[in-house]
């Protein structure tokens, strides 16, 4: 192609109020995705949970799709029906490697490693493509490569200026090749598409290290405040925090039981005196996150908190004290039966527990809280291992 044709083909792609118009649109795209993405990992982080985990990396998935979707729809009304634009392609590629290098789970990877093979058979579907089909399977093994790559090491690739730039280069080079497969421009055009690409994601890149280091930041301030730093559990002043949102919530909603569950470890001062401080730390680590895991797997509906020293509470929204019973029963009994062994000791560890719901009579708060005390209160002056709710006291195997 001459070079006074490979001119007017790149601005008409690339240098007109319509490219301008997709540059928007595709920065509004990664801006909301930057934002949903950061909302919902760290609602991820606070519960813990794979299952819903697992639904917040196929909610991210979708995203990119939907984004790819509406940039095409975008095109096709923007171009009478047409989506043959290197323009076009640019703006898809760029959004689909924000992505990987942005959510960074398995859903997103699948989807970047799909997206090529969706797009060849198009192709094919429209009767182009057959004569390269070598090319497109070479170009698609190198990019399933950079892709994996990518979504393991994305830390070190965004850290490392030659780094990202050689994986851009490879990501845009091989789907310029797997577009070039099934529309053959010319390959002077391509390469200078794939120049364009690689600045694109130079600034993509200086927006995600700096949105990553402010995440980072917040998060790691978030942990500080909320978070206790052995356990890994919320902490007293999260908790105080919750009691002030549950008790508006029951006020607004008096139908929803709430459950309070208070539980402190028994004769934990043994631990302490009999085996060192550093053993006593295990023990209080290894309840509080037997706790928290064995309590996902069972609701979804209660959190658990480090109120002081061996002291723990559970807060349960829609949940009443006989089913909270059940649930703490439960992950009790599996502590109990599930030794720490540490130093070579094998330490078997039971809880003390006080269980109340909460009352339209109480006045506020700490009347509720002081209620579930007592009744852990009265469980440890039975003989501890024991489970006190609502003023009745039974021994626990």
């Amino acid at each position: 192609m001459p070079v006074m044709d490979l001119i007017e083909q790149f601005t008409t792609d690339f240098i007109n109020i319509r490219a301008v118009i997709i540059a928007l649109i595709m920065v509004g795209l990664i801006t909301s995705m930057t934002a949903m993405t950061y909302i919902l990992e760290q609602r991820a982080f606070k519960l813990r949970r794979p299952k819903f985990t697992h639904l917040i990396h196929g909610i991210e998935a979708a995203s990119v799709i939907v984004s790819i979707i509406l940039l095409r729809q975008v095109f096709w009304v923007m171009n009478s029906g047409d989506v043959l634009s290197w323009g076009y392609a640019t703006a898809q590629l760029t959004v689909l490697l924000f992505s990987l290098y942005m959510m960074q789970n398995l859903a997103v990877e699948l989807v970047n490693i799909v997206m090529p093979i969706f797009f060849y058979g198009q192709g094919m579907y429209m009767g182009r493509g057959w004569q390269y089909v070598a090319v497109f399977i070479t170009m698609s093994l190198l990019l399933t490569g950079s892709i994996i790559y990518v979504s393991h090491h994305q830390a070190s690739a965004l850290d490392a200026t030659w780094k990202y730039l050689a994986l851009q280069i490879v990501y845009g080079g091989t789907w310029c090749f797997i577009i070039w497969s099934v529309h053959p421009f010319d390959m002077w055009y391509t390469l200078t598409v794939l120049v364009v690409f690689t600045i694109y994601m130079a600034v993509i890149r200086f927006f995600v290290t700096r949105v990553s280091n402010f995440v980072d930041r917040f998060t790691r301030l978030d942990q500080a405040v909320n978070y206790d730093e052995l356990t890994g559990i919320r902490n007293r002043a999260s908790f105080d925090t919750a009691s002030v949102d549950v008790f508006g919530f029951y006020e607004k909603h008096p139908n929803v039981p709430i459950t309070m569950v208070m539980f402190d470890i028994d004769h934990f001062k043994r631990f302490n005196d009999q085996y060192g401080h550093m053993t006593g730390d295990a023990v209080l680590k290894h309840v509080a996150q037997h706790f928290q895991h064995e309590l996902a797997k069972q609701t979804s509906r209660g959190e658990v908190f480090r109120y002081g020293g061996e002291e723990f509470v559970i807060i349960f929204r829609g949940v009443d004290a006989q089913k909270a019973r059940q649930i703490v029963t439960t992950i009790r009994n599996s502590l109990q039966a599930e030794p720490l062994v540490y130093n070579d000791q094998a330490l078997t560890i039971t809880v003390s527990l006080g269980i109340s719901a909460l009352k339209a009579q109480d006045s506020d708060f700490d009347s509720w809280f002081k209620r579930v005390d007592h009744y852990l209160y009265q469980s440890k002056e039975a003989g501890r291992n024991r489970l006190t709710i609502e003023g009745a006291t039974m021994a626990l195997k």
